[in-house]
């Protein structure tokens, strides 16, 4: 009994130690729209760790210079393209007409001005497969970025260090089993750094 009083009286100790302000300084971040951890997993984890910041420098994707299509893209701002079940979008990048084998390929411009990159992609429910998204640096044949599957009917967010990266290939495998995509949005693609 008593040692378990001492255990009681030690963990007491330890967790006075933790800064009042260090949860209250999270919260507030998090109300004020700063960038905390938002994308998950299929297990519901992060994706990777994404930085707290205090200001933001952001570039939308949103005119030309910053996009150029790889095979059945088209940027826009038109809505009704970019609504999806979960919600619509102001800006993205969709598929101007079904696409054979779900195939939907892009390039993003950061111009190495950016660390990061981020957007929610929505994947219809018609396809039969899960999509592969690979983000590759400067080629369609560049270093892995990063590889992301969604499954049919699903939006993800991704977010990823871009660090020096000039041009950034998004696209999805080539599978015959994903049959014909109606739809796929990047909806809201943006390039941001801390500052």
């Amino acid at each position: 009994m008593k040692l378990a009083g001492l255990m009681l009286g030690i963990l007491g100790m330890v967790c006075s130690c933790v800064p009042p302000g260090y949860q209250g300084t999270m919260d507030t971040a998090r109300d004020i729209g700063r960038s905390l951890p938002s994308g998950m997993d299929e297990g519901g984890q992060p994706d990777e760790a994404i930085p707290a910041c205090s200001r933001l420098k952001t570039q939308p994707v949103k005119v030309r210079q910053l996009y150029e299509d790889y095979y059945g893209t088209i940027l826009t701002s038109d809505r009704s393209w970019l609504n999806t079940p979960g919600g619509g979008y102001r800006w993205g990048i969709a598929n101007e007409k079904p696409l054979s084998m779900a195939y939907f390929a892009a390039y993003v411009k950061p111009a190495g001005k950016y660390a990061r990159f981020r957007a929610r992609i929505y994947v219809d429910k018609g396809i039969k497969d899960k999509l592969y998204f690979a983000f590759r640096a400067e080629a369609r044949d560049g270093e892995v970025i990063k590889n992301l599957a969604i499954r049919p009917g699903e939006t993800k967010t991704v977010d990823l260090d871009i660090s020096g990266v000039k041009r950034l290939f998004i696209g999805t495998e080539l599978r015959i089993n994903h049959d014909t995509a109606r739809k796929i949005v990047i909806g809201e693609p943006e390039f941001y750094t801390c500052r």
